[in-house]
């Protein structure tokens, strides 16, 4: 393999691997019974956080867009989990 199909292949196995911990997470929280203020806002200062870093690595950054690439998966994970825990969150109180 070529130095650019391996780093393809390396971010493609990186996201499945994101995805399906995300999707056992949320399945976790959705049959919890606890109380997930806290959560809520934990997975949002992450939110905030690896937002934040993708920001200043898009306006900082040189020709290797790698970086930015990792902290743009990041901010995704981290959104995924905010919502989710939101979603969880709101459907509880009803």
């Amino acid at each position: 393999m070529s130095g650019n199909s391996s780093y393809i292949l390396v971010i493609v196995i990186g996201v499945i691997l994101l995805a399906g911990l995300t999707y056992m997470n949320l399945r976790k929280i959705s049959r919890s019974t606890a109380d997930l203020t806290q959560l809520k806002k934990r997975t949002l200062l992450w939110s905030e956080v690896s937002l934040a870093l993708f920001v200043v690595q898009l306006f900082f950054r040189d020709r290797n867009g790698g970086f930015l690439l990792f902290f743009g998966i990041l901010t995704l994970f981290t959104g995924a989990h905010y919502v989710g825990v939101l979603y969880h969150s709101r459907k509880k109180n009803r």
